[in-house]
C-alpha cells in the first residue's frame, strides 16, 4: 500500500491537492495535515511503526508557527531512526532559487514541485 500525507496550511491547497490525487494518484491512502507541528507530533509518535508511517509527504515550506523548514529540519534528526524511510516533496508557492537549492540540501527531499499542483505534478515525481 503506498501512502501520502500532504502537509499544508491552506484548504484551497489541500482542495485542489485533493482532486489531482483523486484522479491521477498513486497512492492507496492520503492524510492532511494542517501544518507542521500537527504532523511531526504524528511522525514523533509514530517514529518506530513502519505500517503507520507515510511512504510520501508533500510539504508546503510557507506554513505559520512552524514551517516546511522547521519540518525539514525535525526530520533531518530523526530521520536517521524511522522505521521506514519517508520520501518529502517539497509542494511550494515559491520561486526563489535559494529554496530549491536548499530543499534539495536534505537527502531525502526527492523534487520541489511548484504550485499550483496539477497533473502533470502528480507524475512527475516517483515512489
Amino acid at each position: 500500500m503506498n501512502s501520502l500525507i500532504v502537509v499544508d496550511d491552506s484548504e484551497l491547497d489541500f482542495l485542489i491537492v485533493n482532486h489531482n490525487l483523486q484522479k491521477y494518484s498513486k497512492f492507496d491512502a492520503v492524510s492532511y495535515y494542517n501544518g507542521g507541528l500537527p504532523f511531526m507530533d504524528y511522525i514523533n509518535q509514530h517514529a518506530h511503526e513502519k505500517e503507520n508511517l507515510p511512504d510520501a509527504v508533500f510539504l508546503d515550506l510557507n506554513m505559520p508557527t512552524f514551517n516546511g523548514w522547521d519540518v525539514l529540519n525535525a526530520l533531518k534528526t530523526i530521520y536517521p531512526t524511522l522505521a521506514k524511510k519517508i520520501k518529502v516533496y517539497i509542494v511550494s508557492s515559491s520561486i526563489n532559487p535559494a529554496d530549491i537549492l536548499r530543499s534539495k540540501s536534505y537527502g531525502f527531499v526527492k523534487q520541489f514541485i511548484s504550485k499550483p499542483f496539477t497533473k502533470e505534478n502528480v507524475f512527475e515525481f516517483t515512489l
